[in-house]
C-alpha cells in the first residue's frame, strides 16, 4: 500500500517538491502508480507516495524478479559483460586478494563470481530473497545472506569493499541503507555504487517511461548521487558516467562512484542536471507512447484474440494509461514464478507452460528484452504463433 504521508527527499530530507509526472500503473507493488518530483533544496529527483520500506522488503524477498528461475537463477551472457566491466573498473583499487568484499543486493551472486574469476575468493553477499541465496551458493559457490539492509545493523563483520549495483533506486530509506553499509567498513575501506543515471535516460531507447519502473523510486545524477554519500560521510574517491548494453542494442546509462568515509566530506551544489534530464526523457516518451498507440489501437480494433507476454512496469503502465485493456486479451505470460496465479486486469498470469497447444497471436510485451522473449518463445518452448512486437506497424 502506498504511503501517503509526504515523503521527505531521500538526498537532503528536504520538504519542498516540483510535481514532474505522475506515473500510473495497474496494480503492482507501487500501487495504482507515484509522482515523479523534484526536490526544491537540493535538485535530486525521487517518487513520492510510495510504499513503506517494509513494504518494499517484503515485496523483493518474497516477488523478486532476481532469481532468474526461468534460466534455473544463472545471469545471461549480457549481465556477465556488465559485471566484468565493473570489475575492470575498481579491481586495481585493491590489489590484494585477501582483499574482503560484500555484495549488497547480490541476487544469484554473478558479480561476485566475476570477482572470483579475477584472484579475490574472499566474498560475500546479502539478499532478501532466499531463491537468490540459493541459487548463488550453487551456480558459483558464494555465500549468501538471506537479510535486508535494516538487519545488517548489529552485524559484527567487517570489509574492505562495499558492493551496492542497482541498490539505491529501489530503496525507500536510502540514507539509513548507506550508513548501515558504512558501518561495515575496515578502516580504509570503500563503498562502490553504481545506479541508472538520469541524464542519459533520453538518449537510451528503452519502453517510453520505462525508467520510471514499479521498482525504481529515486532517480540520480552524479550530483544527488555524491551529494547523498556526503550526507552519509562519504567522500568520492573516484566516479564514472558510461553505459553498459543491457540487451542487445538497448544500453542502459549509469552512474558509478567509488566512495570512502571523511570527517568533513563537502556537500556539492544544487542538483541543476535532475530537472532538464526529467523534460528531455518525457519528450522522448510521449513521442515513444504514441508509437505504441498504433500497435494498441490496431488490436484494441481487431480484436484480435491475444496472450500478452510480460506482466511487469509496461504492461501495467499501459493498462492504466491506454485503451490497452480493450483490446483482446486472453491473458498474459511471464516467467516470473511469483507473478503465476496472479491476476492482472482481470485476466490470468500464466506460465509458459501453461499457454501449450494456444494458438492465440501473442503480444510481446517489453523493449529490452524483446529479442531474448522472442528467442525463448520460438527456441525454448517452440511455440509457433504469430508473434506481435509493439514496434510493429
Amino acid at each position: 500500500m502506498n504511503d501517503s504521508s509526504l515523503r521527505p527527499c531521500p538526498i537532503c530530507d528536504g520538504l519542498g517538491r516540483r510535481l514532474i509526472h505522475r506515473q500510473r500503473f495497474m496494480d503492482g507493488p507501487m500501487g495504482n502508480g507515484y509522482n515523479v518530483v523534484v526536490c526544491t533544496k537540493c535538485g535530486a529527483g525521487f517518487a513520492d507516495g510510495i510504499p513503506s520500506q517494509a513494504d518494499l522488503d517484503r515485496y523483493y524477498a518474497e516477488q523478486s524478479k532476481y532469481t532468474y528461475d526461468h534460466a534455473d537463477g544463472a545471469e545471461s551472457s549480457w549481465d556477465l559483460k556488465r559485471f566484468e566491466a565493473t570489475v575492470g573498473q575498481i579491481a586495481h583499487y585493491f590489489k590484494s586478494p585477501n582483499a574482503r568484499i560484500l555484495d549488497i543486493g547480490c541476487a544469484t551472486g554473478g558479480l561476485l563470481s566475476v570477482f572470483k574469476k579475477s584472484g579475490f575468493e574472499n566474498v560475500m553477499g546479502v539478499d532478501p530473497s532466499p531463491a537468490c541465496a540459493e541459487a548463488a551458493g550453487r551456480l558459483y559457490g558464494v555465500n549468501v545472506l538471506v537479510s535486508t539492509l535494516s538487519q545488517l545493523t548489529d552485524w559484527e563483520e567487517r570489509f574492505d569493499l562495499i558492493l551496492m549495483l542497482g541498490v539505491l533506486e529501489h530503496l525507500r530509506e536510502v540514507k539509513d541503507a548507506v550508513r548501515v553499509a558504512s558501518r561495515l567498513l575496515t578502516q580504509g575501506g570503500h563503498i562502490y555504487c553504481a545506479v541508472p543515471d538520469v541524464e542519459g535516460f533520453a538518449s537510451c531507447a528503452n519502453a517510453p517511461y520505462q525508467q520510471f519502473s514499479i521498482e525504481h523510486v529515486n532517480f540520480f545524477s552524479i550530483s544527488s548521487l555524491e551529494r547523498l554519500m556526503s550526507e552519509c560521510g562519504m567522500a568520492k574517491a573516484h566516479s564514472w558516467i558510461w553505459s553498459v548494453e543491457w540487451r542487445e542494442d538497448v544500453f542502459e546509462p549509469i552512474v558509478s562512484g567509488l566512495f570512502e568515509p571523511r570527517a568533513t566530506p563537502t556537500l556539492p551544489l544544487f542538483d541543476e542536471r535532475t530537472e532538464p534530464a526529467f523534460d528531455r526523457y518525457l519528450a522522448c516518451s510521449r513521442e515513444g507512447d504514441r508509437k505504441i498507440q498504433t500497435v494498441i489501437d490496431s488490436l484494441r480494433r481487431s480484436q484480435e484474440p491475444i496472450l500478452v507476454w510480460g506482466a511487469g512496469t509496461l504492461a501495467r503502465r499501459l493498462l492504466a494509461t491506454t485503451s490497452f485493456a480493450e483490446a483482446n486479451i486472453t491473458g498474459f505470460v511471464d516467467s516470473n514464478p511469483h507473478l503465476q496465479g496472479q491476476v492482472l486486469s482481470h485476466r490470468p498470469i500464466l506460465g509458459p507452460g501453461q499457454i501449450v497447444g494456444r494458438k492465440e497471436s501473442i503480444l510481446i510485451c517489453s523493449v529490452s528484452f524483446a529479442k531474448e522473449i522472442a528467442g525463448e518463445i520460438r527456441n525454448q518452448h517452440g511455440f509457433q504463433n504469430r508473434v506481435i512486437s509493439l514496434s510493429d506497424k
